[in-house]
């Protein structure tokens, strides 16, 4: 009789034990999937909307895409459903320091939000708990468990970090930004931020595709040089094949084109590109040559950071260095046959958010408690902020 007490009173323990490790499972499931829903939304906050003079809605889309990667994700073998409303599983705002307390605080903010917060619940209350394996010895059917995770989007940007696992999504390309000559008119600055370039195409993002519908952004054609250009033609370009750890050299060009820039590429540059501490002088070459040119045409409609750069000198037919003096994001448009090997390459600025960008800071933006810090209006940092 002892021994069949004691055989129940271990089974009862064992039950309880198991129950217990079902729920941790559920709840490790939930925090995995509200993370990632959370990553979502906030990478939804960081987009080309944001450079639309008009203003737009960045709530509704981020709402969205945490909702359809929680259904994505599953816990204890179902997906898991956010609920959508106002009061629902996934807020969108700012965070805020607390004039009061001192502390950061989440405030429902839909103009121009920065974070994502995600609840992820399997609650008695909602209908959907968690089925306990083993119910008869804990008197119980179900469990609860719930999740939340949040995430942001942080534009003080001072460079680029690749880690093993993530290279920065850039090309080894560089812009014009401005020109010592005033009769110079092909340069992002006058082109883009002054907004005198064409709008001759947008960007559809439900299909991925680029459109001959203008999108109210403005674009600029760049122009390169043949590689067998001289001095003069070099000079007259505004787009430039950079040396990032690539030695110019035509295979290694193409191939980072499609890889971006990883730590390797970034070794002589203390594996990080940063541009807080003024311009980075780097060899260029003017011209652009036919296998860059083909993985260049594989990325079209598809968005990337480079650089932008000043004080062009040539130093040898169409080589020669140049003074990069910031990154930003753009969208490949269209590349066309200019003749005589050279190209018309027509992008426009994007938006990107990656794990890859550097912040001025470790902490939040909301945490330094200095408003006045440059921004990058292209390139944000997407992180779990909580």
């Amino acid at each position: 009789m002892f021994v069949a007490m004691a055989v129940l009173v271990v089974g009862a323990c064992l039950a309880l034990v198991f129950d217990r490790l079902w729920l941790d499972a559920a709840q490790v499931e939930l925090q995995a999937a509200a993370e990632a829903a959370a990553l979502a939304g906030a990478g939804q906050l960081a987009t080309d909307a944001r450079l639309n003079p008009k203003s737009v809605d960045l709530a509704t889309p981020a709402r969205e895409a945490a909702i359809a990667i929680g259904q994505k994700n599953l816990s204890v073998g179902t997906p898991v459903d956010l609920q959508d409303g106002e009061q629902g599983d996934v807020q969108i705002g700012t965070i805020e320091m607390s004039s009061e307390t001192g502390e950061s605080v989440f405030v429902a903010d839909t103009e121009r939000p920065t974070t994502c917060v995600v609840r992820a619940a399997r609650l008695s209350s909602r209908g959907n708990p968690v089925a306990l394996l083993i119910r008869t010895a804990s008197g119980r059917s179900s469990g609860d468990a719930q999740a939340f995770a949040e995430a942001s989007v942080d534009n003080r940007i001072i460079g680029v970090q690749p880690s093993d696992n993530s290279p920065v999504p850039a090309l080894p390309l560089a812009i014009l930004h401005t020109h010592v000559d005033p009769r110079r008119h092909d340069t992002w600055q006058r082109q883009i931020e002054m907004r005198f370039g064409p709008d001759r195409y947008g960007y559809d993002a439900a299909s991925g595709s680029v459109t001959a519908v203008p999108d109210g952004i403005p674009e600029i054609v760049l122009h390169t040089a043949s590689p067998s250009a001289d001095k003069d033609d070099a000079a007259k370009v505004n787009l430039l094949t950079i040396d990032i750890g690539n030695g110019l050299h035509e295979a290694q060009v193409a191939n980072q084109v499609t890889t971006g820039w990883t730590v390797k590429h970034l070794k002589n540059f203390g594996e990080e590109f940063r541009t807080d501490q003024g311009p980075q002088t780097l060899d260029s070459d003017a011209s652009l040559v036919g296998p860059v040119q083909a993985e260049l045409q594989q990325l079209v409609g598809q968005s990337r950071i480079c650089g932008l750069y000043t004080d062009h000198q040539i130093t040898s037919r169409t080589l020669g260095h140049a003074a990069i003096v910031n990154l930003v994001g753009i969208r490949l448009l269209a590349i066309e046959d200019a003749g005589g090997q050279t190209l018309h390459i027509t992008v426009q600025p994007a938006v990107i958010a990656t794990r890859t960008a550097l912040l001025t800071t470790h902490d939040a933006a909301w945490m330094s408690g200095d408003s006045s810090e440059k921004t990058n209006p292209y390139i944000y940092k997407l992180f779990l902020s909580h």
